[in-house]
C-alpha cells in the first residue's frame, strides 16, 4: 500500500485556505468600496432634491449609512497597504465632492452638522491614522510616489479647500456659525490629508511640484502668515502645527527649494521668527525651513537679501536664549541650537564666524551629533541624517583655523574617524542600497567626508593618517569611477561649495603624492615665441568677471588664453598640463577664491610646486587675503581692480603681463555691437534677449559650441522656453528663424577665423 505523504497533503491545503481567505477579503473589499460609492450618490442626490426627499432617503439616512461603513471598516482592521490608501483616496475623492457643492452648506452644515462630524469621526478612526502610517512604509517607492502626487491633485482640485485656505469661504449666508462649521470640516479633511502625506516619504523634485506653487505652497503660506500676524493662537493652532511640518518636510530635500523661493516662503520665515509670542512647535518647524532653505544655493541668496543674519542673531537673542529652555525638553533645545548654528554656517563665510562661540557649537552640538550619526545604523540622529553634518563640517574646514581646534578635541579624531565612517558606507554602495534615497544620501556623505580630506590633506601634520588609511583612499578612487554616482547624480542637490568626488580624489592624491611637471605627459609645445601663454585662475563664482577680462584679453593677438569655460578642461591632470604649458598665471583672487579647495590647489600648485611667475590679482576691494594665500602673496606685486576703472587697470595689468613675458601688447576695447550685428543679419531681436549675449566674445564662444552638433537638437531644446518666455507677445519661434540665426553664426564663425589666421 502506497505511503500518504500528510505533509504535501497539508501544504496544499494551506496554501488553498490561503488564496480562499484572500479572495474573499477582496471580495469584501470590493463591496464596501461599491456601498460607500453608492451611500455617497444616494447623499448627493438628497442634497441635489432635498425639498422633496422623503425619510428613507434623506441627508440623515446617507449620513447614517456611511457612518456603519465606516464602522464596518474599522471592525475589519485592514491591515494591506493597497486597501488602506486606496480606501483613503475613494472616501476623500467623494467628501471633496461634496464639501463643494452649495447644498452641502445649505443642507448639512445648517442641519445635520453634528452628524456629519460624526460620520468624518468614524472615517478618520477606520483608517486607522496611526496604523495606516505605519503601512506607507511597507509601499514600493513608486507606489508611494504617485498616491503622493493623486492626493495632492485632490487637494487642489477642490475649490472649498482653497478658498478656505485664501481666508474667503465662498458661503451664500453670512453667518458666523455656518463658516465655522464649514471651516472646520475643511481643517479636519487638510489634517488628514497632511497626515497621510507626510507619512510618504517621498523623494520631490521642483519640476515634479511647480504645479502646485501657486495651488497649494502660496495658498499655505499666506494661510500662516495672516494666522501667525492676527495672533489667532488658538483656533487652527494644530491646522498650522501640520502645514508646517509638511513644509519642513518638503523642504528637506534642497530639489524643492526653488518652489519655496518662489512662494515667497524665505521671507514669511523671517517674518515669524521675529514674533515674540509663537509656540515651541512653531518656531522649531519656522527655523527648519530657513535652515533646509539655506542648503540650497539659490537659497542662500535670498536669505542674505533679507538680512537672515540679522533675523537670526535676534532670535538667538531674544526666544533661544531666554525662553526655550523653560517650554521644550532638552533635546529638542539642544536640536534648536544645533539648527541654528548650521544655518548661521551655511549663509554667512566661515572667516566671519566668531571663533570662540563657533568652537562652542562645535564642541557641544555639532561633533556629539556626528559622533552619533557614525554610530547608527541609518547615519541619522533623530530626523537628520549625517550628510547633512558632513556639509556644514566641510564648509567650516575651508578655515585652517576650524581644522585644527576640530582635531585637538578628545573625543573626536577628525580624520580617522572620517575614514571609519567612509569604510562602512562603502560596503554600503558598493552593495547598492535598493532604495535610491539611501544611495543617494550615502554618495552625498561620502562626496561631503572625501571635501573634508581634501582640506585636512593641505596640512604636513595630518598627511601621515592620511597616508596609513590609503586603502580607503584607492577604493573611494574606485569608486569614483564606477557608475553608482552617475545613477543618483539626477536626485542630490550638490551645493556650489562642494567640489566633485574625483577633483577631491585627485587634490587629496596631489597633496600627498605631488607631482611636478617631470611627471606630466606635457607633448611638444607649437606656440611662437611671439605669443606668451597666459593661464586664468579663478572662482568659478567670480565667472561673470572672469569672461569680462577674458573678453578683454582675447582681442590681443600676442596673448594665447587658457581657461577652462573656453578649453572644457576641468581634470586635475588637464588643468596642471596646462600649467605647467602656461608662461604666466593669473589669479583672480576673492574671498571665493580662498573659500575654493580647487584654487587653493592650482595656487600651491604654481607657486610652492612648480615655482612659477604669477600675477595676484585682486577683484574685490573689500577682500583681504589670510592665512595660506596671504603668506605666498605678501612680497608679490598684485593689481586691484575697481569696477569704475575697469579698462584703465586692464591696461595696467597688461603692463605686468609684458614685464613677465617681454612682449609688446597694449589692451583695446571689443567694440563689436551684437544688437547691431542681429539687425544686419535680419534675426529675430528676441533671440539676442533669450540668450543674453554681452560680447562678441560670447557669442562665438556659443557658436563653437553649437555648431558641432545638429542646429535641430538646439532649436528643439529651447524653443518651448523661448515660446514660455515670449508668451505676452504670443511669439514663436518657427525653423526657418532658428535656421537663419545659425547660418549668421557660421558666417561670423568663418570670418573670425579667416582674420586671425
Amino acid at each position: 500500500m502506497k505511503k500518504i505523504d500528510f505533509k504535501y497533503i497539508y501544504s496544499h491545503s494551506f496554501l488553498f485556505s490561503l488564496k480562499l481567505a484572500i479572495e474573499n477579503n477582496e471580495k469584501l473589499i470590493n463591496e464596501i468600496i461599491q456601498q460607500i460609492y453608492q451611500s455617497f450618490e444616494q447623499l448627493r442626490q438628497s442634497l441635489l432634491n432635498f425639498e422633496s426627499t422623503n425619510k428613507i432617503s434623506s441627508p440623515e439616512v446617507c449620513l447614517n449609512d456611511l457612518n456603519q461603513i465606516f464602522n464596518r471598516l474599522i471592525d475589519l482592521k485592514l491591515n494591506n497597504y493597497s486597501d488602506v490608501m486606496n480606501m483613503f483616496e475613494i472616501i476623500l475623492k467623494n467628501y471633496l465632492d461634496l464639501i463643494d457643492m452649495n447644498q452641502f452648506i445649505d443642507v448639512i452644515a445648517h442641519r445635520y452638522a453634528c452628524k456629519s462630524n460624526i460620520v468624518f469621526a468614524s472615517f478618520f478612526e477606520s483608517l486607522n491614522p496611526e496604523g495606516a502610517l505605519e503601512l506607507t512604509h511597507k509601499m514600493p517607492i513608486k507606489v508611494r510616489q504617485q498616491t503622493y502626487y493623486r492626493i495632492l491633485d485632490q487637494i487642489c482640485s477642490s475649490k472649498r479647500i482653497h478658498s478656505f485656505l485664501n481666508n474667503e469661504l465662498l458661503i451664500s449666508i453670512d453667518d458666523k456659525h455656518i463658516k465655522r462649521i464649514v471651516s472646520n470640516f475643511c481643517e479636519l479633511i487638510l489634517i488628514l490629508v497632511l497626515k497621510i502625506l507626510n507619512s510618504l516619504n517621498v523623494k520631490l523634485l521642483d519640476i515634479e511640484l511647480k504645479k502646485y506653487q501657486n495651488n497649494l505652497f502660496i495658498p499655505f503660506i499666506k494661510f500662516i502668515d495672516e494666522y501667525f500676524l492676527t495672533s489667532q493662537c488658538s483656533q487652527h493652532d494644530v491646522l498650522i502645527r501640520h502645514i508646517l511640518e509638511f513644509l519642513h518636510m518638503v523642504s528637506d530635500q534642497p530639489l524643492t527649494i526653488p518652489i519655496f523661493i518662489n512662494a515667497k516662503c524665505p521671507q514669511a520665515c523671517l517674518r515669524w521668527l521675529s514674533l515674540p509670542y509663537l509656540n515651541a512647535y512653531e518656531y522649531i518647524h519656522c527655523l527648519q525651513i530657513v535652515y533646509n532653505i539655506a542648503r540650497h544655493d539659490q537659497g542662500v541668496i535670498i536669505l542674505n537679501e533679507c538680512q537672515c543674519y540679522s533675523v537670526l542673531m535676534q532670535f538667538n537673542t531674544d526666544i533661544l536664549n531666554n525662553q526655550m529652555d523653560f517650554i521644550i525638553d532638552k533635546n529638542w533645545y539642544e536640536d534648536l541650537q544645533l539648527i541654528y548654528f548650521m544655518t548661521i554656517v551655511l549663509i554667512i563665510d566661515p572667516n566671519e564666524l566668531g571663533a570662540e562661540s563657533t568652537d562652542w557649537y562645535i564642541t557641544y552640538r555639532l561633533l556629539p551629533v556626528i559622533s552619533t550619526s557614525m554610530l547608527s545604523r541609518t547615519f541619522r540622529h533623530r530626523k537628520f541624517h549625517i550628510s547633512e553634518f558632513m556639509i556644514i563640517l566641510m564648509k567650516l574646514c575651508t578655515n585652517d583655523n576650524f581644522i585644527h581646534s576640530i582635531s585637538t578635541k578628545k573625543k573626536y579624531e577628525l580624520s580617522q574617524d572620517m575614514f571609519d565612517s567612509l569604510d562602512f558606507l562603502l560596503h554600503c554602495v558598493e552593495i547598492e542600497r535598493v532604495d535610491y534615497n539611501f544611495l543617494s544620501l550615502d554618495v552625498l556623505t561620502i562626496t561631503a567626508s572625501a571635501n573634508i580630506l581634501w582640506s585636512i590633506s593641505f596640512h604636513d601634520r595630518y598627511k601621515d593618517k592620511l597616508i596609513e588609511n590609503i586603502e580607503i583612499i584607492n577604493r573611494l578612487v574606485a569608486f569614483e569611477s564606477s557608475d553608482t554616482i552617475d545613477k543618483v547624480l539626477p536626485n542630490i542637490y550638490i551645493p556650489r561649495h562642494m567640489s566633485p568626488l574625483k577633483r577631491a580624489m585627485d587634490g587629496i592624491l596631489q597633496n600627498l603624492y605631488p607631482k611636478s611637471n617631470a611627471d606630466l605627459d606635457i607633448g611638444s609645445s607649437t606656440k611662437s615665441k611671439s605669443v606668451g601663454s597666459l593661464m586664468i585662475s579663478y572662482s568659478h563664482v567670480d565667472i561673470d568677471f572672469c569672461r569680462q577680462l577674458y573678453d578683454t584679453f582675447s582681442t590681443i593677438p600676442e596673448l594665447s588664453i587658457s581657461i577652462d569655460f573656453n578649453s572644457g578642461k576641468y581634470s586635475w591632470k588637464d588643468i596642471a598640463q596646462t600649467i605647467v604649458q602656461s608662461d604666466l598665471v593669473v589669479f583672480l583672487l576673492s574671498q571665493n577664491f580662498f573659500n575654493s579647495k580647487s584654487c587653493r590647489q592650482e595656487f600651491i600648485y604654481v607657486t610652492d610646486t612648480l615655482k612659477k611667475p604669477f600675477i595676484p590679482v585682486f577683484i574685490d576691494t573689500e577682500y583681504e587675503a589670510i592665512e595660506w594665500l596671504k603668506i605666498r602673496i605678501n612680497e608679490v606685486k598684485h593689481i586691484c581692480f575697481d569696477e569704475n576703472d575697469f579698462l584703465n587697470i586692464c591696461n595696467q595689468l597688461i603692463s605686468m603681463i609684458k614685464e613677465n613675458l617681454s612682449l609688446n601688447i597694449t589692451v583695446t576695447k571689443n567694440t563689436f555691437d551684437i544688437e547691431q550685428w542681429f539687425h544686419k543679419n535680419n534675426l529675430m531681436l528676441e533671440l539676442q534677449e533669450f540668450y543674453q549675449f554681452q560680447t562678441g566674445n560670447e557669442l562665438l564662444l556659443y557658436a563653437e559650441a553649437i555648431l558641432g552638433t545638429l542646429w535641430t537638437k538646439e532649436y528643439e531644446r529651447i524653443r518651448t522656453r523661448f515660446e514660455e518666455k515670449f508668451k505676452q507677445k504670443q511669439l514663436c519661434l518657427s525653423p526657418h528663424d532658428f535656421l537663419k540665426f545659425i547660418n549668421a553664426l557660421n558666417a561670423l564663425k568663418s570670418k573670425n577665423l579667416s582674420s586671425t589666421a
